[in-house]
């Protein structure tokens, strides 16, 4: 069912289960629009708020926090005042949390149990209310360059790119031994280490291999780097909630997901995990240019290592670089950003996109230009010394079925859109096709390809070059 749908549902026996859905489409913004769209007006929400079902207007409470619009305020504080189900407040106070109506909540106060049966309930009511004001802590502003002292740290590469992440923290003067898709370095000096481009983050170890129970962990942790934390489980399947309050209450019970420099992780492997501490109070003015961004948009250390592996392949001094799929201008950007390049030049037909790289471009001080075309229908008169692109991918952007007919037209272009001696580098998850589409074309030759993995998808890297029998009829 589509958010008009749902919304028509709200008028109905299936309120609950509309609303329901409705927290789902809200945790992303478009679906947060759709929804404003389809209301129209807050008359209904003040409706709901007035339902004789209790999980309805929980429900209701949840989206109200999930869309985030301040005007709702008042629906929530009316409900705090006169809501009587006790396992419906815990959501009147988290939403008003999250639109930020710390007047109304020091106004409340949480009731006292009177027996066995409501001690659970005001229990969650008071953890409600403690997450609610969190939200309006602060932790001190200031960014750090140094730590204390040495500390081992993992820059963490995108996958297969640590040879990459490896050059680049050389140049930077740090010396480092890769593990797995982290570049290990033993320094004091943050401040540089945020200097590498090519780094997603930097996790700093505290155990390995420590059993998947709080009281391990809060022996393993022993004291926080920073002055306030938040505790991030990742690849926990079990009450990942529950766990996170036990290990709290272990150690000084800082924790604040709202408010926080640091952030313990914990990666849970079986029965088993690794902590790492991260943090977010370290300055970090790298990727200037990224101001805007479309759904496709390739991560920042991504375009930075795709470029550098890229850039390793051309012989060109000052080369002429290509993006006929550009995007929001990530990957030009980055290239910029590692060699004197005689030109830049980015095409997308989506002329959205295009708006949004040139503002990355005035933002980033950029000399990238931007077309908007199709690339099957540009002419490029010089060609490119490199060619490079994240390519549609079927699984965002269209569909397999339209990128067999683009990726075939574009591949019997690409020859005329590279110089002799000249290279083309595409990421894409299309592996296959490209692959096929490559070795039909007797103008290119594959050099190498690199099998990548990136937000949950597997993408493939190709290095193309013009065969020598296109070389000759260049001469």
């Amino acid at each position: 069912m589509t958010t008009a749908d749902w919304i028509a549902e709200l008028n109905g026996e299936h309120a609950a289960e509309a609303l329901s859905a409705l927290c789902v489409f809200a945790k992303t913004k478009q679906g947060r629009a759709e929804i404003e769209q389809a209301l129209g007006s807050r008359a209904v929400l003040s409706l709901l708020s007035a339902s004789d079902q209790p999980k309805v207007r929980k429900n209701l409470y949840r989206l109200i926090g999930a869309l985030g619009n301040e005007a709702d305020v008042p629906i929530l504080a009316h409900a705090l005042a006169a809501e009587e189900t006790l396992f419906a407040v815990p959501s009147i106070l988290l939403s008003l949390g999250k639109l930020g109506a710390k007047d109304v909540l020091e106004t409340y106060r949480i009731p006292v149990s009177t027996s066995e049966t409501t001690d659970k309930h005001i229990a969650e009511i008071t953890l409600a209310y403690e997450k609610a004001m969190q939200r309006f802590e602060t932790v001190d502003a200031a960014k750090i360059e140094t730590l204390p002292r040495p500390y081992d740290i993992y820059c963490m590469a995108p996958h297969g790119f640590a040879k990459q992440l490896q050059s680049e923290l050389s140049e930077l003067g740090f010396a480092g031994r890769i593990k797995g898709d982290a570049v290990c370095i033993r320094t004091a000096d943050i401040g540089r280490v945020y200097c590498a481009d090519g780094m997603t983050e930097a996790l700093l170890p505290i155990a390995f291999d420590v059993p998947m129970e709080p009281k391990p962990i809060a022996n393993a942790v022993k004291t926080c780097i920073g002055t306030s934390y938040r505790i991030e489980v990742r690849g926990y399947l079990k009450d990942r909630s529950g766990f996170i309050e036990k290990l709290k209450t272990l150690l000084d019970g800082r924790n604040n997901p709202s408010a926080y420099d640091c952030e313990l992780r914990i990666d849970s492997r079986n029965d088993v995990c690794d902590l790492y501490w991260k943090l977010w109070n370290v300055r970090d003015t790298r990727y200037p240019w990224r101001k805007g961004t479309i759904p496709a948009s390739i991560h920042p250390a991504l375009a930075h290592t795709l470029t550098r592996y890229a850039l390793s392949l051309v012989k060109e001094a000052r080369p002429s670089v290509l993006d006929p799929f550009c995007g929001s201008g990530s990957l030009l950007f980055a290239a910029e950003t590692q060699r004197s390049c005689r030109s830049l030049l980015g095409v997308d037909k989506s002329g959205t996109a295009i708006a949004i790289a040139r503002e990355n471009a005035k933002a980033g001080s950029s000399r990238a230009r931007f077309v908007c075309r199709d690339i099957l229908r540009f002419e490029s008169h010089d060609g490119a010394d490199l060619v490079v692109s994240n390519m549609p991918f079927g699984s965002r952007v269209g569909s397999h079925r339209d990128n067999e007919q683009l990726y075939g037209r574009f591949m019997r272009r690409l020859p005329n859109l590279m110089r002799t001696g000249g290279v083309a580098v595409l990421y894409t998850t299309e592996g296959k096709l490209l692959e096929r589409l490559i070795c039909e074309n007797p103008r290119l030759v594959l050099k190498e390809k690199l099998r990548t993995y990136s937000g949950g998808l597997s993408p493939w890297v190709f290095a193309i070059e013009l065969s020598r029998q296109r070389e000759g009829e260049d001469r």
